[in-house]
């Protein structure tokens, strides 16, 4: 059975104030049906504050607008959550509790020690077990508020991402990120001769100060320059070996959405200042394609589905891409996996094992 997804496209058929994305964006809530899902019952907003220089996060007239219509739907209590660090600087991106309407609330606490662990059985890897925000885990309803952008490591970030390295703790953070991989380094082998390093395209590796090749897989194309002009073979490659973050993302939100019925699971996915790199760098590149719209929907695999294929069908921005960044020669590719060489689609297709939801979709454009 397909998902129904509200769509609002940004451009406007006629240049009138009534067909601008921010009053769309308006008509497209009250089609939610916010009252059924939030009224009487405490709303976490989660979403992504920002950091250091970046400006391209969720603009606040749209954090307000949403926060008001929780309100007026008869939500008990509507409070904005995120990391801590996120919440500390959030004010020089405009967030404040004046603006936004609402509280904004650590994920974990003022003392990052409100979060729930939940084992897992067996092991995936390294990853042996979950810890969950507890701010988000008090609440009765859940909205994952997503700016979508690209993302070195799993080829985008949207809702899921927005939960499963946001909704966290710090420590499961780091479990995700060890899940990295793809090059494998024989230390035996390696005379440290500093080729790699000094041949990688996009300097995306480092001997760290035990003489250990440290790889930034942010960075990291695949592109085997490493394994082929090392003298010794020290370096070889694992197909696939970046599908293991996607898939502990995954599991990682699918965990967290166990704790709210489907009617309470909302999703709305910002396809608006869609830059190459995560809100998390603290600076802001110049954006990808043109501004899309909005996606809204109770399916987190429907929205990262149409997300994606939306995405998909716009041409890249002259000059959008840093120096040194090229695509990938495949046109049949996704965008971000011609730019990341990453496939973005398998968080998605991760999402849907683990019973999240489907990839059928049907869009329902609010004029």
């Amino acid at each position: 059975m397909s998902a129904r997804l509200l769509f609002a496209a940004f451009a406007p058929k006629t240049l009138e104030p009534a067909n601008s994305i921010g009053n769309k964006f308006q008509r497209l809530l009250e089609k939610l049906d916010l009252p059924a899902a939030v009224r009487d019952r405490t709303v976490a907003i989660k979403m992504h504050l920002g950091g250091g220089g970046g400006f391209s996060t969720i603009h606040p007239f749209f954090v307000r607008k949403l926060v008001a219509a929780v309100q007026a739907a008869g939500a008990k209590e509507v409070f904005v959550t995120d990391l801590k660090r996120d919440t500390i600087g959030a004010i020089d991106r405009g967030y404040t509790e004046e603006v936004f309407g609402c509280r904004i609330v650590p994920v974990c606490g003022d003392d990052e020690s409100d979060f729930r662990t939940f084992p897992v059985e067996p092991p995936f890897q390294s990853m042996d077990r979950i810890e969950l925000a507890g701010a988000i885990l008090k609440a009765d309803v859940l909205l994952d508020f997503s700016h979508v952008k690209g993302h070195g490591v799993c080829g985008f970030g949207g809702a899921s991402k927005n939960l499963s390295m946001g909704a966290v703790t710090d420590a499961m953070r780091q479990m995700l990120h060890a899940l990295e991989g793809g090059l494998v380094w024989d230390e035996a082998k390696c005379i440290h001769c500093g080729k790699c390093v000094a041949h990688c395209p996009n300097h995306a590796m480092k001997f760290d100060e035990q003489n250990k090749l440290d790889v930034f897989y942010h960075h990291c194309k695949f592109c085997q320059h490493c394994a082929l002009i090392c003298p010794v073979g020290a370096i070889r490659m694992t197909p696939g070996g970046y599908l293991n973050f996607q898939k502990g993302m995954a599991m990682t939100s699918a965990k967290l959405l166990e704790h709210f019925p489907g009617n309470r699971r909302i999703f709305i996915n910002m396809l608006m200042d869609t830059t190459i790199f995560c809100d998390c760098w603290s600076m802001t590149t110049p954006r990808l394609i043109p501004d899309i719209g909005i996606l809204a929907g109770n399916d987190i695999v429907a929205i990262e589905q149409a997300t994606l294929d939306l995405i998909d069908r716009e041409e890249l921005i002259p000059n959008a891409l840093p120096p040194g960044w090229d695509l990938a020669d495949d046109p049949e590719l996704h965008l971000f996996e011609r730019i990341h060489h990453k496939d973005p689609y398998a968080v998605v297709r991760y999402l849907e094992e683990l019973g999240c939801g489907t990839t059928q979709y049907e869009l329902e454009e609010v004029e």
